[in-house]
Parts: C-alpha cells; structure tokens; sequence
C-alpha cells in the first residue's frame, strides 16, 4: 500500500473510533424515535435531562443530530461523560454524572486568611463539580498571591471523594516567600536623575527599615500607574514629546526580588511660543479667552496649565450659557526651535436653560435638603460657574461620599436636565477616644454627632472630654437653614473646667448664634453668650490679688465674627487662606464688663507638586475692661501647643509666690512651619515637620505680687516633629528648643501626643 495512502486509512480510522457511539442505520437516513430511555443517572432527574436534549419521542433524527444533542448534554456540565445509541426507533441517553461539592477547603495558607481566598474561590456547597472549575480557581489563587507579591506561589487542586457521588474540594496552597522591589532603574532620562523619579513614582525599593511598607511590593497594576507618574512629571516640565514604557519586571538571578526598569525618550523641552482659539459661536472674545492659559514667566510648556486654561474656558463659556461646548487643544512642536504652539478649536453650541433638576439615590436626605444649596433653579439661564458653586456646597455638607452631576439635553437642545447622583454616607458618629500627652497627661472624650438628623439636614452633637488638666461639656443644635432663608442657627450649654498651676477655672452657661455666608467665601456670625465662671488659687504661697478669687461671676456677653475660609481643610489644612476677626462686648446685664477683640490669619501652600506643604498662622488678641479691672477669667494664657518647647500657660505674667501663670490682656502668636512625607512611606501615614513658634502675653490690672506683668519680650522656639496617623489614633511627637525665654517661663522641650478615637 503507498505510504499516502496508509496514512490516509489511519487518520479515518482514528476519526472514527473517537466519534461517540451512536448506532444508527448508514448514511444520513432519518429514523423516527418512538421512545426515549435515560439510564446511568443518581441524582439529576430524567425529566432535567429529557429537559436539555433537543430530541423528543415521534422526532425523526439523524446522526448530525444526534451529535448536537450529544454536546448539548454536555454543555450542561452535569456529567462526566455521555453516550447516545439508538436501537431501532428507541433512543437510549446513558450519563455518568459529575459529582457535587460537599465542601471547599484551603490548606496551607499563612499570608492570606480563608476568608479572602474563598471570596476569590466563590465556589458554594452543592455545587456541580468539573475539571474546568478547579483549574479556574486555582488561576484565581494564583494571581492573587502575585498581586500580593508572592510570585512563587503554588496552588494544587485535590478532590476527595465521597459517597452519593459527593466530592470535598481542597485547594493545597504553596504561598512561597514575599518578593518584592529590590531595583528600580531608568534608561534614557538624561534631564532628571535616578533619585529624582523615583520620588515621583509610587512604587519603592525594598528596605530593611521599612517593615510596614507596601509600596515595595511588586505590582503590574501599581507600575503601570507610575508609568503615568513619570508621564505626568515630564509634561509639566515642558517635555511634550515624552514617552515612557517600561519592561517587564523580572526576578533577579537569586530570586529574591524583583527588578524595575522604566525606558523614557525624553525628547525636546518646548517654550509655549503662541495660543489662538478659534471658536464656531459668535460673539465670544476669542483673544480674551486665549489669555486665560499661564504657563509662567518662563513660558514653560506645562500640561497642567494647559488643562486648567481648557477648564476657565469651560467655565467662562458655561458663564455665558453654553452647557455643552465641544474643546479640541491641537499642538504643534518644533524641535528645532524648541518651541510649541497651541491652538483651542471651540464647536458650535447654543445657550441652553436649565429645564429641570433631578437628585437621584438620596434615601436618606430630603430632596430639599440638596435643592437649597443650589445656586441655579429650574428655568434659569445655564452657569457653569454657579453649577460648579452649587455642588462645592453639596459636598460641603459633609453628607455625602461621592456627588456627580451630568448635563443632559432637555426637551429640546435649548434645554438642559441637569442630573444629581449622590451617594449617602452615614452622618452619625459615637466616638470614645483614650490617650495620653505629655501636657495633659491622661485624656478620656466622649461624643455623639449626628450630622443630619432624621434627613433635614440640621445638627445635633453631645461631647465630653476629661483628663488631669481640663474638663468639656457641651450638648448643642444647629440649623442650617433657620426660618428657610441662608441662616445658620446654633445653640448649645456647656461646662467647662480648667487648671493651671494651682489655679481652676470653672465656667457654666448657654450661647447661641445666627450666621451667614456672604460672597467669596466670608461667613459672618452674631452670637450671644451667658455664663458663670469661678476662678480658684488653692496655693497658699499666692501673692497676686486677682479680685475674684471664690468669686461668682456672671458674664452677659454679645459677640461678632467675621471670617473668609479657604483652607482645604479645617482640621488639617494643606492649601488655603483664613482671615478672621472676632470681637466680644460683655456688660450687658451680669457683673462683667469687658472688650475683647481676637484676629487670626492662616496662609498655607503647597510646594514641589505637593511634597511637601509650607504654612504659617498667627494670632492677636487684647481684652480692656469698661469701668472695671479684667478679672484672670477673662485673661489669655499662652504655651504648650501654641508655642511648642514651653509648658501650658509657661509663658507671660506668674504669681511671685505660688509661681502660677495668671495670663494676660494682650497675646501675640504665631508660627512657621513646613511638613513633608519626603524620606517616609507613603504607606506608614508619617509626616515630618521643622517649626519656629513665637509669641507673649503680657498686660494685667492687678500687677501688684505679679513677676513680669507687662514685660511685652517675644518668646520663640525652633523645632521638628514627627506626625503618624495610626490605626488605633493619631500620634505626634514634637522637640523644641525654646530660642528666646524669661527666667520665669516654664519650658517643656518634648511634647507628645498618644490619642485613639473608636
């Protein structure tokens, strides 16, 4: 036989003997099938399958169509293995059944808890066991451990089996060692070193020292984003023309790590040489518009810059009623003269009315909660500017986790559906804090707030705080929208108590306020205050007359507040400005009658692309008397926190006897700081600062057995500091050197703080 030939025979005969059994008449006759036998099954019922095959009794079939009902059957995945024959006009279907899942195990793991492996797993009890589902999960487990930085991680299925065609389904896992980023490298950068970009990628080299680190851990994801970091770096730094990619991570030669390298083409650096905007809609000053971009007074091609001059178009455009406007930035470089220019093409768009204002997925909230913090209403001409207002002060409210707001065409292309989606956060808080500080020693706080009670947006808080210095309480309301008009309302009592040396202070009573926002972020508040305070000096070696001393006295007083907050945050600002003014009148009714006048000022920015932040505060405050002396209730004690490197109240006038601080009428403070997380972990939340902290009090009416009573010298310290923000609470630890002090201050170089908040 020619060897084609045979070959040809061998191939047919294999073809044949792996076709499933199926007996039928030769050909590609229809035989008619009378009845249908199933056979071979335990626990799926003859009807589930009669259910999945595409033959019924009285069906003429053909062995084509036997073949479809045969992997019909086991598309199901119900069995294991399937045959077919037919014997004359009856069909007989025998299964052997895949078995079921009695229970899911991990064995070996240490890393990664059961929990987290069977939530990748997702495989429940009861299900239909098959290969193809092991070896799935297995890939999962596995590529898991490699995102958790363990490359080497083996994972076995294994099957154990049981009666009633039952199976236990073990997954044996290997973790291996961790492997993480033992080299990081750069090919091509020529402008900017290795030690520089790695600043600016998020990804780290391993370090000893960094045992709570994650950023040394190898992962595609987390480079891939770096890969955009170092994008990002160039481009605001004139590169337009650069380009990054970066080499698969491979595993040095030991195993013991990975190495990173990232290929940069840096190319030219480009001077922003012209910018032109053309625009589709009339009447638009298209020069005006061109101004908007600054890119500095070195003209440096700088992509945020460009962004940001794209966004005041919007907004201006949106200014003038123009919802939907279509931007498209072209650039053109020319190496050769290193220089770039920028057109901005503006689409065709028409002025559009706001239709209609919808507020999607608040549960909780009362839709008119959201409405009045809107600076537009349905029918009004489209603002970008009062749209983008509106939604600062959706966010501001605090109720909120995410706010999105999108566009929609109306009823026609004139009219705009401007869609609010919110997403609710809880607003209630119960805080128990316990800590511990080298200035108040133990402190326990206690608090409930709830920030939008029963949906309508009003406030009601309960606190209390205690430790071997001080005791607060206070119980208030706020309503954010009294009488429905932009009025803020407040209300609240309190006790307050607080030692000094060997003097206390106790003071009780009720406030209350009314306050509004006017333009460009300035707040005004009215407020009122009665009060009864007692100032007790418990040492016996006192000398200094305060004339109150056991004294009760009553304080009627009337406030005025006026503020503009930009800072980012209150708490823990990073970019912004405060101004505020305060000021205080008592004599109306009680027996204090005083004036006191506080202002405070805050500049904050950040600096080399948020590396670190540089801040300075200050403070100024003088209270007089009207036809009495000013009592040491209503003086100013300075030290402590707000001048680090001095105890609390160690600075300005003391007690020639018991060496107690008694305050004073004029206070002065202020500091300079810069804070970074250059040199730490991202992941370890550590911050480190450098600080010089000034400040005196000084001024009071009873100077007789008083040391330094009007002694107006300024105190100062210069200092570092370490903040971390831990899990069970926030911790800061503060050394300073006290620069500039009297003989009579109390210094305090080191100062920390151990606080947890549950």
């Amino acid at each position: 036989m020619p060897k084609l030939a045979f070959i040809f025979v061998c191939l047919l005969a294999f073809a044949l003997a792996s076709t499933p059994s199926i007996e039928a008449q030769s050909g590609d006759s229809q035989v008619r099938v009378e009845e249908i036998v199933v056979t071979g099954n335990k626990r799926v019922a003859v009807g589930t399958v009669l259910s999945y095959l595409p033959v019924r009794a009285g069906d003429r079939v053909t062995r084509g169509s036997l073949s479809i009902a045969l992997e019909r059957l086991f598309e199901t995945e119900l069995f294991r293995d399937i045959d077919i024959s037919l014997d004359g006009s009856v069909l007989t279907v025998t299964v052997v059944e895949n078995p079921i899942i009695n229970r899911v195990n991990i064995e070996g793991n240490d890393a990664l808890s059961d929990k987290r492996l069977l939530e990748v797993l997702d495989i429940q009890p009861r299900r239909v066991y098959t290969r193809e589902l092991a070896l799935e999960a297995t890939q999962r487990l596995i590529e898991l451990y490699q995102s958790s930085g363990r490359y080497a991680a083996v994972v076995e299925p294994q099957i154990i089996e049981l009666d009633e065609n039952r199976v236990d389904l073990a997954f044996v896992v290997d973790e291996g060692p961790l492997i993480k980023i033992s080299k990081i490298t750069f090919t091509g950068n020529e402008r900017f070193s290795d030690s520089a970009l790695k600043r600016t990628i998020s990804s780290r080299e391993s370090k000893w020292f960094a045992i709570f680190s994650t950023s040394d851990k190898y992962d595609e994801a987390r480079l891939d984003y770096d890969v955009r970091l170092l994008r990002q770096f160039y481009l605001t730094r004139g590169f337009a023309d650069i380009e990054v990619s970066r080499v698969q991570g491979g595993l040095l030669p030991d195993r013991t790590g990975f190495a990173v390298n990232f290929l940069l083409q840096e190319g030219q650096r480009y001077k922003v040489n012209e910018i032109t905007v053309n625009s589709d809609i009339e009447n638009v000053d298209t020069s005006e518009l061109a101004s908007l971009f600054e890119f500095g007074d070195d003209n440096w091609y700088d992509v945020r810059a460009l962004e940001q001059g794209l966004l005041e178009i919007t907004n201006n455009l949106g200014a003038l009623g123009y919802a939907f406007v279509n931007l498209d930035p072209e650039i053109v470089t020319n190496p050769e003269t290193g220089q770039l220019d920028i057109a901005v093409n503006i689409g065709k768009a028409r002025k559009n009315f706001v239709e209609r204002i919808e507020i999607v997925n608040n549960v909780r909230t009362k839709d008119s909660v959201v409405r009045r913090e809107f600076e537009l209403v349905e029918g009004d001409a489209f603002n970008q500017i009062k749209l983008d207002e509106s939604i600062r002060n959706i966010r501001n409210l605090g109720f909120f986790s995410d706010v999105k707001v999108r566009n929609l065409v109306g009823s026609s292309e004139e009219q705009t559906i401007t869609e609010l989606t919110v997403e609710e956060q809880s607003t209630g808080e119960l805080s128990i804090g316990l800590g511990y500080s080298s200035l108040e020693q133990t402190s326990l706080a206690f608090g409930i707030d709830e920030r939008n009670f029963l949906g309508t947006g009003r406030a009601l808080s309960l606190s209390f705080d205690l430790s071997q210095k001080r005791s607060n309480f206070r119980f208030g309301v706020a309503e954010p929208y009294l009488f429905g008009r932009n009025l803020t309302s407040r209300a609240g009592v309190f006790n307050d108590k607080v030692k000094q040396d060997s003097v206390s202070i106790s003071k009780t009573g009720f406030d209350f306020g009314i306050g509004f926002e006017a333009a460009q972020d300035y707040y005004h508040n009215v407020g009122y205050e009665l009060s009864q305070s007692k100032t007790t000096e418990s040492s016996t070696t006192a000398t200094s007359i305060t004339g109150e001393n056991g004294a009760q006295i009553l304080t009627s007083a009337a406030s005025y507040v006026v503020g503009q907050d930009r800072l980012d945050n209150r708490l823990d600002p990073s970019e912004g400005t405060l101004f505020e003014l305060r000021q205080e009148l008592a004599g109306i009714g009680g027996d204090a009658k005083f004036y006191k006048v506080t202002g405070r000022a805050a500049y904050y920015r950040p600096v080399n692309f948020n590396a670190l932040f540089f801040g300075v505060k200050g403070r100024a405050s003088q209270v007089v008397g009207l036809g009495e002396k000013v009592t040491q209730s209503q003086r100013f004690f300075l030290g402590g926190r707000d001048v680090r490197g001095f105890a609390l109240s160690g600075i300005g006038p003391r007690d020639t006897g018991s060496k107690a601080a008694v305050g004073g009428n004029t206070l002065v403070t202020g500091s300079v700081e810069v804070v970074s997380h250059l040199g730490l972990s991202k992941d370890l939340n550590m911050r480190w600062t450098v600080f010089s902290d000034f400040g005196s009090v000084w001024g009071t009416d009873y100077p007789s057995g008083v040391t330094g009573a009007n002694d107006k010298s300024m105190r100062s310290s210069v200092g570092v500091g370490l903040l971390w923000d831990t899990v069970v609470g926030p911790l800061s630890f503060y050394w300073a050197n006290p620069v500039s002090k009297k003989s009579y201050d109390k210094t305090k170089t080191f100062q920390f703080t151990i606080g947890t908040r549950l």
